[in-house]
């Protein structure tokens, strides 16, 4: 990759940076009606957990405050403060992402479309990009495996991942494996980044911390997840069930979804299960496999089987695959158009209002342009190389 190139691109990413900091989404945005209620709530002394109900860990409290401080010394607003700390991260990642693509051994046609495939499907996600913790929270993640042979700085990294969103916590057993070190020397290393990252905020909250399984616990099937469109489908047929009109979730509510619910609430954690034995399992019987790549295939394999068991999903979810196949060391340039390929075509279905379709072909749409991609993705992501 020569240095011309290089600045090509960098200069291709501060462009696109540009118009997604000024151009935010025209309707709707968590961080301007949620994350500042929130903020201005914890300003005014009602502090989360204790006080209220709050859905997020504990990482999260200062990045929804810290807009809102600066809003209070005069620096700003707090929906540009917030979009603004999301921006920097952005600056960050890319950077280390840049440095690791170039030290991939592939081929230099894949690196660039590596990079190209950072640039434009953070480019394509514009309206969720910077509107929530997503870009932070799987951001993170792939900083994490980039680091991963320092062992220190990956489980501060990790840890820090599962105190933004709690979904990455169970990737602790295989990760913790992989990389054949010493017992107990890894268990200090991985207990030392638990206590840099948890440490305070445990000591600070302790059990109060248990309200975000309770929010989560008594949500719905959302109205974008897979459980919530086989409700739909079936529901097509029976009519027996009433759509809430009631935000986030937006849920239908009938015999139908009760027992989609119960279901879910089975496969979810079995299919997650299935994943930690499938890994435990290739890292048990291969002593060849390179952490770095199989870390990355994991973490795409776990990220798809969230999208389709899970009862909530949400358009910016999609943000969480960008870095990750972006990082990935492709053997097979077929391969990778073909991951790159389908993601875009999610990116651009859920999180753009370019393709649009009438009511009456919404199951249609929903099932060849959302399901059978993310399926194909999860197919694809098992075929990836482990070395």
């Amino acid at each position: 990759m020569t240095q011309k190139i290089l600045v090509l691109i960098w200069l291709v990413f501060f462009a696109t940076r540009l118009y997604v900091f000024r151009f935010p989404p025209p309707n709707y945005s968590d961080v301007f009606h949620d994350y500042r209620r929130y903020a201005s709530m914890w300003a005014s002394g009602i502090t989360p957990y204790f006080k209220h109900l709050y859905e997020y860990p504990p990482a999260t409290l200062p990045v929804l405050y810290f807009p809102e401080w600066l809003n209070r010394q005069n620096i700003g607003h707090y929906y540009e403060n917030y979009r603004l700390q999301i921006l920097i991260f952005d600056l960050i990642l890319f950077y280390f992402i840049i440095r690791k693509v170039r030290e991939l051994k592939i081929k230099p046609l894949s690196k660039y479309l590596a990079l190209s495939f950072y640039i434009s499907g953070t480019t394509i996600a514009k309206d969720f990009l910077y509107e929530g913790l997503d870009l932070l929270f799987f951001g993170t993640l792939a900083l994490a495996l980039i680091f991963y042979s320092r062992r220190l700085l990956f489980w501060i990294l990790f840890w820090l991942t599962v105190s933004l969103k709690l979904l990455t916590a169970p990737l602790v057993v295989p990760y913790f494996f992989l990389n054949r070190k010493p017992f107990f020397q890894e268990l200090k290393t991985a207990v030392l980044g638990f206590l840099v990252v948890w440490g305070l905020p445990l000591i600070i909250f302790r059990t109060s911390l248990l309200v975000m399984f309770f929010f989560h616990g008594v949500r719905g099937l959302k109205y974008a997840s897979f459980p919530g469109f086989v409700v739909e489908t079936i529901n097509y047929f029976t009519q027996t069930e009433t759509r809430l009109n009631q935000p986030p979730d937006f849920q239908l509510q009938g015999p139908v979804a009760d027992i989609v619910t119960k279901i879910t609430a089975i496969i979810f954690p079995l299919s997650i299960g299935l994943v930690l034995i499938y890994a435990l399992v290739k890292i048990i019987k291969k002593h060849s496999l390179d952490y770095y790549t199989f870390g990355l295939k994991l973490a795409l394999i776990y990220i798809f089987t969230i999208f389709i068991t899970a009862k909530i999903f949400s358009q910016p979810f999609h943000i969480w695959f960008i870095p990750l196949i972006a990082l990935f060391p492709f053997k097979s340039l077929k391969q990778q158009l073909s991951m790159m390929g389908f993601a875009l075509l999610l990116l651009i279905v859920d999180t753009t209002p370019w393709i649009r379709y009438q009511a009456d072909y919404k199951f249609y749409a929903y099932l060849f342009l959302r399901y059978i991609p993310m399926f194909t993705l999860l197919g694809l992501s098992y075929k990836l190389p482990e070395k």
